[in-house]
């Protein structure tokens, strides 16, 4: 008798399962599809970034942005180089050189999410001949990613 209501209970079980595996995927599917579109959307913000910083576009540039952005990185000399802020990023577009979106390329390697609505992203960017990584911190505050922070390092440098 206890051979019987353990096989019943295997059984049981087994349906169990197998009525709820349907739903489980789809709980998957709908989560990949929710990090999928915060993907696509944070790409957006830091193609829309890099893009109109090299047109020196800070108005549209702007929107990308956190109020309190900090842009920082290593000079080739090895150097750590000052706190740039939107205001100091603003003064420093008026009076660089503008590049067309033909000359630009600006890629976005890699991106980490944790929980919807923090992530880390690594941008593959620069001027022709002078290319750099920017290693951005990003959040998503009212559903909406913004770039907080900005660390960037000249490729082949030697420290």
């Amino acid at each position: 008798m206890i051979a019987v209501k353990k096989n019943t209970f295997n059984k049981i079980s087994l349906f169990v399962i197998l009525l709820l595996f349907p739903f489980a995927q789809g709980f998957d599917k709908e989560e990949s599809q929710t990090e999928t579109s915060d993907k696509e959307e944070i790409e957006r913000a830091i193609i829309g970034y890099i893009e109109n910083f090299f047109l020196n576009d800070y108005e549209k540039m702007e929107v990308f942005l956190h109020d309190r952005l900090s842009k920082r990185g290593i000079n080739a000399d090895g150097s750590l180089n000052v706190d740039v802020s939107k205001q100091d990023l603003k003064t420093m577009m008026s009076n660089k050189w503008a590049m067309p979106l033909t000359m630009q390329k600006n890629t976005v390697s890699k991106i980490f999410i944790d929980k919807q609505h923090v992530a880390t992203a690594v941008l593959d960017t620069g001027y022709p001949n002078t290319r750099w990584k920017e290693y951005i911190n990003l959040a998503k505050i009212d559903g909406k990613w913004v770039l907080l922070d900005i660390f960037w390092c000249f490729e082949n440098i030697e420290v």
